[in-house]
């Protein structure tokens, strides 16, 4: 037996074993979660697939409803044009997360709520007709609605693992050609206290 065979019956035997213990129906509590994933940004700007990082608190009222506040890094993404710099896009949220479990370890989630995110770019524009050249910083704080379905897979009574799609459409006001929506894909660890 090669060791790639070894090394995968190991970890389902881990993961099985671990999970005897695990029971989705009977989480409730305070819980920190991180993760990260891939973002895409689609329409107004050019489209970019950025790296996302997410660090979240919640809490587990019943088996079925959660609260969580969570912080989140959307990456850098490409101005309109070249003369704008990178916008950098953090953000905020809170949003009520529900989970339906469909076996002892497996849950479906679903997520509604809202993200405050701020950006900023700076910009240049040259004036070729000989006069005074612009600069300055584009600064947004704004917020939007976020929405999101998953799968919760418990390892034990504390650990999950989540699998999540997010989708966030993040309206930038006056300036409709940098509206875009972006489309989040997170793997996250949980951990119950």
């Amino acid at each position: 037996m090669n060791n790639s065979k070894i090394l995968f019956i190991s970890l389902i035997a881990i993961i099985y074993a671990s999970s005897a213990t695990a029971d989705q129906s009977t989480d409730s509590g305070l819980y920190l979660s991180g993760g990260v994933g891939q973002n895409w940004i689609q329409s107004g700007i050019p489209e970019e697939n950025t790296t996302v990082l997410k660090l979240a608190v919640g809490w587990q009222f019943t088996p079925n409803v959660s609260v969580e506040l969570g912080y989140n890094d959307f990456g850098k993404f490409p101005g309109p044009t070249v003369a704008y710099t990178d916008f950098d896009m953090t953000g905020v949220s809170a949003a009520i997360v529900g989970h339906l479990p469909i076996t002892s370890t497996i849950a479906l989630l679903g997520k509604v709520g809202q993200v405050w995110w701020s950006t900023d770019s700076s910009f240049f524009f040259f004036n070729r007709s000989g006069g005074a050249n612009e600069s300055g910083t584009l600064s947004f704080s704004e917020e939007d609605v976020l929405v999101g379905v998953g799968l919760s897979f418990e390892l034990t009574n504390q650990i999950e693992i989540d699998l999540e799609y997010n989708q966030y459409e993040f309206g930038f006001p006056n300036h409709p050609n940098f509206d875009n929506d972006n489309s989040a894909l997170i793997v996250s660890l949980r951990y119950e206290l």
